[in-house]
């Protein structure tokens, strides 16, 4: 007999696929702790999801879709462009400590690298909006609008990669950094 569908699970399993695969990362990752941490049997997952990495699609989807979703509610806020700019770099580094599992699992594992793409698309549309609605004393990054938007997406996914690459003992003070790095850089930029 066919498992009947619940409107909510979906959700819940992916919440709780979010802070597992947030907690150890893709590979270390099996469907049994998702379930335990969703409180449902590891079969119903099967009930809404092919498998591991359908699951690990649909978390890291729904992660980077209330991440633009912040983003993109701070770049249509009426705030000065300079505080907007701020707020998206205090919200982007807390959020890669949190999510840093999961980004390591969008770039090293290959099947994962399409919602990658598509989300850092979107994230340097963003910021290139914002700081194109920085007021010229405030300095853009450059005058040559395609030239700044190279440069914001060079250093978005910079920024991603130093810290997916850091040693896991250096996390932290990597992220540290980084984000010193960048504030500097649009103070003076």
């Amino acid at each position: 007999m066919a498992r009947t569908r619940d409107k909510e699970k979906p959700a819940q399993i992916i919440e709780a696929a979010f802070a597992v695969f947030g907690d150890i990362g893709y590979e270390a990752t099996v469907i049994k702790n998702i379930a335990e941490k969703a409180g449902i049997s590891s079969g119903t997952i099967y009930t809404y999801f092919n498998d591991k990495r359908d699951l690990f699609r649909a978390a890291a989807q729904e992660g980077w879709n209330r991440f633009l979703r912040q983003i993109r509610e701070i770049a249509e806020s009426p705030e000065p462009a300079d505080a907007r700019v701020r707020q998206v770099i205090e919200i982007g580094f807390s959020n890669l400590k949190i999510s840093l599992p999961l980004l390591r699992g969008m770039l090293f594992e290959s099947t994962q690298m399409k919602i990658l793409q598509q989300s850092l698309l979107e994230l340097c549309r963003l910021l290139d909006r914002l700081f194109a609605d920085r007021p010229e004393s405030a300095a853009h990054l450059t005058t040559d609008p395609a030239q700044q938007r190279f440069l914001i997406r060079v250093t978005v996914i910079g920024v991603l990669f130093s810290a997916a690459l850091a040693e896991p003992a250096q996390v932290d003070r990597e992220i540290d950094q980084l984000k010193e790095t960048i504030i500097r850089m649009v103070a003076e930029g």
